[in-house]
Protein backbone atom coordinates (compact mmCIF):
# COMPACT_ATOMS: atom_id res chain seq x y z
CA UNK A 1 0.00 0.00 0.00
CA UNK A 2 0.81 2.89 -1.15
CA UNK A 3 1.48 6.00 1.37
CA UNK A 4 1.15 9.60 -0.97
CA UNK A 5 2.66 12.12 0.94
CA UNK A 6 1.06 15.76 1.14
CA UNK A 7 2.84 18.92 2.03
CA UNK A 8 1.09 22.13 2.91
CA UNK A 9 -0.32 24.88 0.48
CA UNK A 10 2.00 28.00 -0.86
CA UNK A 11 0.14 30.90 0.19
CA UNK A 12 0.69 33.35 -2.83
CA UNK A 13 2.78 36.27 -1.70
CA UNK A 14 4.65 34.59 1.00
CA UNK A 15 8.49 34.89 1.42
CA UNK A 16 9.26 31.13 1.99
CA UNK A 17 12.42 32.40 3.50
CA UNK A 18 11.15 34.83 5.87
CA UNK A 19 11.21 34.12 9.51
CA UNK A 20 7.85 34.45 11.38
CA UNK A 21 7.61 37.96 13.13
CA UNK A 22 7.74 36.86 17.08
CA UNK A 23 4.92 37.41 18.96
CA UNK A 24 5.37 38.93 22.49
CA UNK A 25 4.44 36.29 25.25
CA UNK A 26 3.24 36.17 27.99
CA UNK A 27 4.86 36.29 31.08
CA UNK A 28 4.57 34.47 34.48
CA UNK A 29 2.09 37.43 35.68
CA UNK A 30 0.25 37.81 32.60
CA UNK A 31 2.54 41.30 31.14
CA UNK A 32 3.77 40.55 27.79
CA UNK A 33 7.52 40.83 28.14
CA UNK A 34 9.75 42.92 25.71
CA UNK A 35 11.99 41.81 23.50
CA UNK A 36 15.47 43.45 24.04
CA UNK A 37 16.47 42.97 20.70
CA UNK A 38 14.04 44.77 19.48
CA UNK A 39 14.03 47.65 21.65
CA UNK A 40 17.81 47.92 21.20
CA UNK A 41 17.24 48.08 17.56
CA UNK A 42 14.62 50.75 17.90
CA UNK A 43 16.66 52.95 20.49
CA UNK A 44 19.70 52.62 17.58
CA UNK A 45 17.55 53.63 14.99
CA UNK A 46 15.98 56.53 16.71
CA UNK A 47 19.55 57.54 17.65
CA UNK A 48 20.99 57.32 14.01
CA UNK A 49 18.33 59.45 13.58
CA UNK A 50 18.84 62.33 15.57
CA UNK A 51 22.15 62.16 15.12
CA UNK A 52 21.49 62.49 10.86
CA UNK A 53 19.13 65.66 11.47
CA UNK A 54 21.70 66.89 13.88
CA UNK A 55 24.70 67.55 11.90
CA UNK A 56 22.86 68.60 9.28
CA UNK A 57 21.25 70.96 10.83
CA UNK A 58 24.24 71.90 12.21
CA UNK A 59 25.96 71.95 8.81
CA UNK A 60 22.52 74.44 7.67
CA UNK A 61 23.36 76.61 10.17
CA UNK A 62 27.16 77.22 9.94
CA UNK A 63 26.49 78.26 6.26
CA UNK A 64 24.17 80.53 7.77
CA UNK A 65 26.38 81.94 10.02
CA UNK A 66 29.06 82.55 7.38
CA UNK A 67 26.46 84.10 5.47
CA UNK A 68 25.34 86.74 7.90
CA UNK A 69 28.94 87.41 8.73
CA UNK A 70 29.20 88.50 4.59
CA UNK A 71 26.35 90.46 4.77
CA UNK A 72 27.23 91.87 8.12
CA UNK A 73 30.59 93.26 6.52
CA UNK A 74 28.89 94.22 3.29
CA UNK A 75 26.83 96.30 5.34
CA UNK A 76 29.69 98.02 7.35
CA UNK A 77 31.72 98.68 4.12
CA UNK A 78 28.13 100.81 2.75
CA UNK A 79 27.86 102.56 5.83
CA UNK A 80 31.20 104.33 5.72
CA UNK A 81 28.63 106.58 3.55
CA UNK A 82 25.43 105.57 4.57
CA UNK A 83 24.34 106.49 8.03
CA UNK A 84 21.52 103.94 7.87
CA UNK A 85 23.73 100.93 7.04
CA UNK A 86 25.95 101.90 9.66
CA UNK A 87 23.01 102.07 12.55
CA UNK A 88 21.57 98.75 11.22
CA UNK A 89 25.27 97.18 11.67
CA UNK A 90 25.15 98.44 14.98
CA UNK A 91 21.75 97.35 16.45
CA UNK A 92 21.38 94.18 14.09
CA UNK A 93 24.34 92.49 14.06
CA UNK A 94 23.50 89.84 16.62
CA UNK A 95 19.99 89.23 15.31
CA UNK A 96 21.99 88.86 11.90
CA UNK A 97 23.40 85.96 13.11
CA UNK A 98 20.63 84.75 15.05
CA UNK A 99 18.44 84.63 11.90
CA UNK A 100 21.52 83.17 9.57
CA UNK A 101 21.90 80.46 11.96
CA UNK A 102 18.18 80.00 12.74
CA UNK A 103 17.60 79.63 8.66
CA UNK A 104 20.02 77.05 7.88
CA UNK A 105 19.49 74.75 11.14
CA UNK A 106 15.58 74.94 9.63
CA UNK A 107 16.85 74.26 6.31
CA UNK A 108 19.22 71.49 7.02
CA UNK A 109 16.43 69.78 9.30
CA UNK A 110 13.90 70.23 6.50
CA UNK A 111 16.48 68.50 4.72
CA UNK A 112 17.03 65.38 7.05
CA UNK A 113 13.23 64.90 7.73
CA UNK A 114 12.33 64.73 3.77
CA UNK A 115 14.93 62.00 4.01
CA UNK A 116 13.57 59.82 6.87
CA UNK A 117 10.22 60.25 5.47
CA UNK A 118 10.57 58.13 2.80
CA UNK A 119 10.93 55.24 5.03
CA UNK A 120 8.75 55.90 7.44
CA UNK A 121 6.36 57.37 9.13
CA UNK A 122 6.57 60.95 11.01
CA UNK A 123 7.43 60.50 14.62
CA UNK A 124 7.05 62.21 18.22
CA UNK A 125 10.94 63.10 18.31
CA UNK A 126 10.83 64.04 14.57
CA UNK A 127 7.48 66.53 14.91
CA UNK A 128 9.23 68.37 17.98
CA UNK A 129 12.41 68.67 16.68
CA UNK A 130 10.46 70.37 13.32
CA UNK A 131 8.57 72.66 15.58
CA UNK A 132 11.06 73.54 17.85
CA UNK A 133 13.33 75.10 15.16
CA UNK A 134 10.33 76.39 13.68
CA UNK A 135 9.58 78.77 16.83
CA UNK A 136 13.38 79.47 17.36
CA UNK A 137 13.60 80.35 13.34
CA UNK A 138 10.35 83.21 14.30
CA UNK A 139 11.91 84.41 17.32
CA UNK A 140 14.84 85.22 15.47
CA UNK A 141 13.23 86.98 12.67
CA UNK A 142 11.21 89.32 15.30
CA UNK A 143 14.53 89.80 16.61
CA UNK A 144 15.51 90.99 13.63
CA UNK A 145 12.48 93.22 12.78
CA UNK A 146 12.60 95.02 16.33
CA UNK A 147 16.13 95.29 15.31
CA UNK A 148 15.54 97.19 12.42
CA UNK A 149 13.30 99.54 13.84
CA UNK A 150 15.73 100.47 16.51
CA UNK A 151 18.26 101.53 13.39
CA UNK A 152 15.59 103.85 11.25
CA UNK A 153 14.53 105.35 14.70
CA UNK A 154 18.34 106.30 15.32
CA UNK A 155 19.13 107.51 11.93
CA UNK A 156 16.31 110.07 12.09
CA UNK A 157 16.91 111.01 15.29
CA UNK A 158 21.05 111.48 14.44
CA UNK A 159 19.66 113.40 11.27
CA UNK A 160 17.81 115.67 12.57
CA UNK A 161 19.93 116.32 15.29
CA UNK A 162 22.89 117.38 12.60
CA UNK A 163 20.31 120.59 11.80
CA UNK A 164 20.57 123.97 13.96
CA UNK A 165 17.22 123.96 14.62
CA UNK A 166 16.62 122.38 18.27
CA UNK A 167 13.15 122.70 18.32
CA UNK A 168 12.44 120.31 15.56
CA UNK A 169 14.92 117.86 16.21
CA UNK A 170 13.54 117.28 19.68
CA UNK A 171 9.83 117.20 17.77
CA UNK A 172 11.18 114.93 15.88
CA UNK A 173 12.91 112.74 18.09
CA UNK A 174 9.66 112.38 20.22
CA UNK A 175 7.89 110.82 17.95
CA UNK A 176 10.06 108.69 16.56
CA UNK A 177 10.89 106.61 19.95
CA UNK A 178 6.64 106.93 20.56
CA UNK A 179 6.22 105.82 16.62
CA UNK A 180 9.52 103.20 17.37
CA UNK A 181 7.47 101.91 20.49
CA UNK A 182 4.30 101.22 19.12
CA UNK A 183 5.79 99.04 15.92
CA UNK A 184 8.40 97.14 18.35
CA UNK A 185 4.85 95.95 20.22
CA UNK A 186 3.27 94.78 17.71
CA UNK A 187 5.99 93.09 16.26
CA UNK A 188 6.86 91.33 19.13
CA UNK A 189 2.81 90.45 19.26
CA UNK A 190 2.80 89.29 16.11
CA UNK A 191 5.67 87.19 15.90
CA UNK A 192 4.21 85.12 19.31
CA UNK A 193 1.06 85.04 17.44
CA UNK A 194 2.65 82.81 14.52
CA UNK A 195 4.98 81.01 17.07
CA UNK A 196 1.73 79.96 18.70
CA UNK A 197 -0.07 79.25 15.32
CA UNK A 198 2.42 76.32 14.62
CA UNK A 199 0.59 74.08 17.39
CA UNK A 200 -2.62 72.47 15.07
CA UNK A 201 -4.45 72.21 18.00
CA UNK A 202 -4.87 76.38 18.38
CA UNK A 203 -5.34 76.83 14.63
CA UNK A 204 -7.82 74.38 15.28
CA UNK A 205 -9.07 76.75 18.30
CA UNK A 206 -8.84 80.05 16.86
CA UNK A 207 -12.18 80.27 15.75
CA UNK A 208 -13.66 79.88 18.77
CA UNK A 209 -10.81 82.85 20.44
CA UNK A 210 -12.03 85.20 17.75
CA UNK A 211 -15.83 84.50 18.63
CA UNK A 212 -14.88 85.36 21.75
CA UNK A 213 -12.54 88.36 21.45
CA UNK A 214 -15.31 91.29 21.40
CA UNK A 215 -16.25 89.87 25.16
CA UNK A 216 -12.27 89.40 25.94
CA UNK A 217 -11.45 92.80 24.80
CA UNK A 218 -13.99 94.65 27.44
CA UNK A 219 -13.33 92.34 29.86
CA UNK A 220 -9.20 93.24 29.48
CA UNK A 221 -10.13 97.00 28.50
CA UNK A 222 -11.95 97.35 32.21
CA UNK A 223 -9.07 95.10 33.86
CA UNK A 224 -6.48 97.46 32.25
CA UNK A 225 -8.06 101.13 32.09
CA UNK A 226 -5.48 103.18 33.35
CA UNK A 227 -2.89 101.42 31.52
CA UNK A 228 -4.46 101.89 28.11
CA UNK A 229 -5.35 105.41 29.75
CA UNK A 230 -1.54 106.26 29.95
CA UNK A 231 -0.72 104.36 26.47
CA UNK A 232 -3.40 106.72 24.86
CA UNK A 233 -2.02 110.60 26.95
CA UNK A 234 1.66 108.93 25.17
CA UNK A 235 -0.11 108.89 22.19
CA UNK A 236 -1.71 112.58 22.53
CA UNK A 237 1.50 113.98 24.15
CA UNK A 238 3.85 112.47 20.95
CA UNK A 239 0.98 113.78 18.40
CA UNK A 240 -0.23 117.42 19.87
CA UNK A 241 3.65 117.93 20.52
CA UNK A 242 2.76 119.17 23.87
CA UNK A 243 6.24 118.36 25.36
CA UNK A 244 9.09 116.96 23.59
CA UNK A 245 12.49 115.46 25.08
CA UNK A 246 14.99 117.97 26.32
CA UNK A 247 12.37 120.43 27.28
CA UNK A 248 12.53 122.32 30.29
CA UNK A 249 9.55 121.79 32.21
CA UNK A 250 7.85 122.68 35.66
CA UNK A 251 5.50 119.78 37.04
CA UNK A 252 3.78 120.09 40.67
CA UNK A 253 6.74 122.82 42.03
CA UNK A 254 9.75 120.43 40.49
CA UNK A 255 12.08 121.83 37.32
CA UNK A 256 13.65 119.49 34.91
CA UNK A 257 14.31 118.25 31.42
CA UNK A 258 12.06 115.76 29.98
CA UNK A 259 14.31 113.06 29.41
CA UNK A 260 12.27 109.83 27.59
CA UNK A 261 8.50 109.42 26.96
CA UNK A 262 7.22 106.81 26.60
CA UNK A 263 3.69 104.78 25.66
CA UNK A 264 2.44 104.97 29.87
CA UNK A 265 4.89 107.52 31.39
CA UNK A 266 7.98 109.76 31.19
CA UNK A 267 10.92 110.60 32.74
CA UNK A 268 12.02 113.92 34.09
CA UNK A 269 16.02 114.73 35.34
CA UNK A 270 15.89 117.38 37.76
CA UNK A 271 18.33 119.67 38.59
CA UNK A 272 20.48 117.51 41.31
CA UNK A 273 19.85 114.74 39.44
CA UNK A 274 16.95 112.72 40.45
CA UNK A 275 14.94 110.95 38.12
CA UNK A 276 11.16 111.55 38.44
CA UNK A 277 8.61 108.71 36.43
CA UNK A 278 5.44 110.65 35.89
CA UNK A 279 2.36 108.89 34.04
CA UNK A 280 1.66 109.91 30.85
CA UNK A 281 -2.13 110.77 32.02
CA UNK A 282 -0.20 113.68 34.64
CA UNK A 283 0.74 115.79 31.98
CA UNK A 284 -2.83 115.48 29.75
CA UNK A 285 -5.03 116.08 33.12
CA UNK A 286 -2.49 118.64 35.17
CA UNK A 287 -1.51 122.04 33.84
CA UNK A 288 2.09 122.34 33.96
CA UNK A 289 4.95 124.70 32.57
CA UNK A 290 6.91 124.40 29.29
CA UNK A 291 9.81 126.52 29.14
CA UNK A 292 11.25 125.75 25.87
CA UNK A 293 7.65 125.38 23.73
CA UNK A 294 8.16 127.96 21.62
CA UNK A 295 11.88 127.46 20.77
CA UNK A 296 15.10 126.32 23.07
CA UNK A 297 16.12 130.20 23.98
CA UNK A 298 15.53 131.29 27.24
CA UNK A 299 15.59 134.19 30.06
CA UNK A 300 16.47 134.53 33.29
CA UNK A 301 17.07 136.92 36.12
CA UNK A 302 18.25 137.42 39.35
CA UNK A 303 18.54 140.37 42.73
CA UNK A 304 20.69 141.76 44.74
CA UNK A 305 19.77 143.61 48.08
CA UNK A 306 22.43 146.59 48.59
CA UNK A 307 22.96 149.52 50.44
CA UNK A 308 21.51 152.98 49.58
CA UNK A 309 25.23 154.17 48.77
CA UNK A 310 25.21 151.57 45.23
CA UNK A 311 27.15 153.08 42.55
CA UNK A 312 24.45 151.97 40.21
CA UNK A 313 26.22 152.89 36.77
CA UNK A 314 29.28 151.51 37.75
CA UNK A 315 27.85 148.25 38.99
CA UNK A 316 25.91 148.63 35.41
CA UNK A 317 29.27 148.67 33.56
CA UNK A 318 30.79 146.09 35.43
CA UNK A 319 27.77 143.52 34.40
CA UNK A 320 28.30 144.97 30.56
CA UNK A 321 32.13 143.53 30.88
CA UNK A 322 31.19 140.70 32.22
CA UNK A 323 28.69 139.36 29.88
CA UNK A 324 30.91 140.54 26.63
CA UNK A 325 33.41 138.73 28.26
CA UNK A 326 30.82 135.42 28.75
CA UNK A 327 30.63 132.72 25.77
CA UNK A 328 27.42 131.54 26.81
CA UNK A 329 25.70 134.80 26.23
CA UNK A 330 23.66 135.18 23.66
CA UNK A 331 24.05 138.76 23.12
CA UNK A 332 20.08 139.88 23.28
CA UNK A 333 19.27 141.30 26.63
CA UNK A 334 21.84 142.27 29.73
CA UNK A 335 20.16 144.96 32.08
CA UNK A 336 20.84 146.35 35.34
CA UNK A 337 17.70 148.01 36.98
CA UNK A 338 16.77 149.21 40.42
CA UNK A 339 13.52 147.61 41.14
CA UNK A 340 12.77 148.47 44.69
CA UNK A 341 13.78 151.00 47.06
CA UNK A 342 12.22 149.91 50.50
CA UNK A 343 13.53 150.45 53.82
CA UNK A 344 17.27 150.08 54.34
CA UNK A 345 18.34 148.57 51.29
CA UNK A 346 17.86 148.88 47.63
CA UNK A 347 16.88 145.95 45.64
CA UNK A 348 18.74 145.16 42.12
CA UNK A 349 17.57 143.03 39.74
CA UNK A 350 20.01 141.59 36.84
CA UNK A 351 18.21 140.07 33.43
CA UNK A 352 20.17 137.71 31.35
CA UNK A 353 19.52 135.76 28.05
CA UNK A 354 21.00 132.41 26.46
CA UNK A 355 20.51 130.36 23.88
CA UNK A 356 18.87 127.46 25.78
CA UNK A 357 17.95 127.13 29.80
CA UNK A 358 21.20 125.03 30.53
CA UNK A 359 23.16 128.65 29.17
CA UNK A 360 21.18 131.17 31.26
CA UNK A 361 21.62 128.97 34.59
CA UNK A 362 25.48 128.93 33.85
CA UNK A 363 25.82 132.68 32.98
CA UNK A 364 23.23 133.58 36.33
CA UNK A 365 26.08 131.59 38.80
CA UNK A 366 28.85 133.16 36.80
CA UNK A 367 27.82 136.67 37.17
CA UNK A 368 26.30 136.80 40.10
CA UNK A 369 30.00 135.87 41.72
CA UNK A 370 31.37 138.18 39.65
CA UNK A 371 29.25 141.13 40.90
CA UNK A 372 29.54 140.14 44.46
CA UNK A 373 33.69 140.08 44.00
CA UNK A 374 33.47 143.47 42.36
CA UNK A 375 31.40 145.15 44.98
CA UNK A 376 33.36 143.23 48.14
CA UNK A 377 36.65 144.96 46.19
CA UNK A 378 35.78 148.06 44.58
CA UNK A 379 32.65 149.57 46.39
CA UNK A 380 32.47 147.86 50.00
CA UNK A 381 30.07 150.93 50.81
CA UNK A 382 27.67 149.26 48.90
CA UNK A 383 26.81 145.88 50.96
CA UNK A 384 23.99 146.05 52.63
CA UNK A 385 24.47 146.75 56.73
CA UNK A 386 21.70 147.55 59.06
CA UNK A 387 21.90 150.92 61.24
CA UNK A 388 20.67 151.58 65.01
CA UNK A 389 20.22 155.05 65.86
CA UNK A 390 20.25 155.38 70.17
CA UNK A 391 18.50 158.07 71.94
CA UNK A 392 19.37 159.35 75.03
CA UNK A 393 16.26 160.34 77.31
CA UNK A 394 16.87 161.65 80.76
CA UNK A 395 14.80 160.23 83.42
CA UNK A 396 13.06 162.91 86.24
CA UNK A 397 11.95 162.72 89.65
CA UNK A 398 9.06 163.39 91.41
CA UNK A 399 10.44 165.81 92.75
CA UNK A 400 11.88 169.37 91.26
CA UNK A 401 15.27 170.69 91.98
CA UNK A 402 13.63 173.65 93.56
CA UNK A 403 11.60 171.80 95.92
CA UNK A 404 15.05 169.36 96.90
CA UNK A 405 16.90 173.04 98.25
CA UNK A 406 14.09 174.17 100.24
CA UNK A 407 13.63 170.71 101.70
CA UNK A 408 17.57 170.88 102.61
CA UNK A 409 17.36 174.48 104.19
CA UNK A 410 13.80 174.03 106.29
CA UNK A 411 15.73 170.68 107.85
CA UNK A 412 19.46 173.00 108.71
CA UNK A 413 16.62 175.95 109.95
CA UNK A 414 15.12 173.28 112.32
CA UNK A 415 18.64 172.76 113.58
CA UNK A 416 19.37 176.18 114.28
CA UNK A 417 16.32 176.83 116.28
CA UNK A 418 16.68 173.95 118.86
CA UNK A 419 17.81 173.78 122.48
CA UNK A 420 21.17 175.02 123.18
CA UNK A 421 21.54 171.49 124.37
CA UNK A 422 21.12 170.03 121.26
CA UNK A 423 23.00 172.40 119.40
CA UNK A 424 25.86 171.89 122.10
CA UNK A 425 25.92 168.34 121.64
CA UNK A 426 25.88 168.65 117.91
CA UNK A 427 28.62 170.75 117.62
CA UNK A 428 30.72 168.18 120.20
CA UNK A 429 29.99 165.40 118.54
CA UNK A 430 30.09 166.99 114.69
CA UNK A 431 30.16 170.38 114.11
CA UNK A 432 31.81 170.26 111.12
CA UNK A 433 29.58 167.53 109.61
CA UNK A 434 26.81 169.99 110.21
CA UNK A 435 28.40 172.33 108.45
CA UNK A 436 29.68 170.67 105.42
CA UNK A 437 26.00 169.53 105.41
CA UNK A 438 24.18 172.88 104.99
CA UNK A 439 26.82 173.98 102.90
CA UNK A 440 26.59 170.97 100.54
CA UNK A 441 22.38 171.88 101.06
CA UNK A 442 23.21 175.09 99.31
CA UNK A 443 25.37 173.83 96.80
CA UNK A 444 22.66 171.36 95.73
CA UNK A 445 19.87 173.96 95.71
CA UNK A 446 22.41 176.38 93.42
CA UNK A 447 24.22 173.91 90.66
CA UNK A 448 23.30 170.04 90.38
CA UNK A 449 21.15 168.63 88.36
CA UNK A 450 18.05 167.00 89.59
CA UNK A 451 19.22 163.43 90.17
CA UNK A 452 22.17 164.43 91.96
CA UNK A 453 20.28 167.17 94.02
CA UNK A 454 17.33 164.37 94.86
CA UNK A 455 19.80 161.56 96.07
CA UNK A 456 22.11 164.45 98.01
CA UNK A 457 18.72 165.76 100.01
CA UNK A 458 17.74 162.20 100.79
CA UNK A 459 21.07 161.11 102.48
CA UNK A 460 21.32 164.49 104.27
CA UNK A 461 17.54 164.88 105.38
CA UNK A 462 18.26 160.75 107.09
CA UNK A 463 22.02 162.31 108.35
CA UNK A 464 20.23 165.47 110.49
CA UNK A 465 16.97 163.34 111.77
CA UNK A 466 19.69 160.83 112.87
CA UNK A 467 21.72 163.68 115.27
CA UNK A 468 18.60 165.14 116.25
CA UNK A 469 17.67 161.76 117.42
CA UNK A 470 20.48 161.42 119.39
CA UNK A 471 20.53 165.04 120.80
CA UNK A 472 16.53 164.21 122.01
CA UNK A 473 14.80 165.83 119.43
CA UNK A 474 11.73 164.42 117.74
CA UNK A 475 10.12 161.14 118.21
CA UNK A 476 12.80 158.04 119.14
Amino acid sequence: MLVAATTPPVTPGADPSASPTPTPTPGPTGVPSVNVDETVQAVTKTTNDLVTIAWQAGAGALIGILIAVVAVAILRFMGRRRLLYREIVDFGRRPAYAVGAMTGAFLGTQIALAGLRQTKDDSTTMVIIERGVTIALILSVTWLVVAFAKAIESTVVKGVQASENQGRANRVTTQSQIIRRVAQVIIVIAGLVAAIMTFPSVQLAMGSLLASAGLASVIAGMAARSTLGNVFAGLQLATTDAIRVDDIVVVDDEQGTIEEITLTYVVMRTWDERRLILPSTHFTENPFANWTRGGSQATGYFTLDLDWRVPVASLRAELARLVAASTVWDGRQASLEVSDAVGGHVTVRIVLTGANPGDVGALKSYVREELVSWLQREAPCALPRTRVEVDQVEVTQDLSPEEVARTAQEIVAKQKAGPAGATTAAQDNGGDAAATTEAEGESAAHGLGARRAVTLGRAMGRSLLHRARRGGLGPR
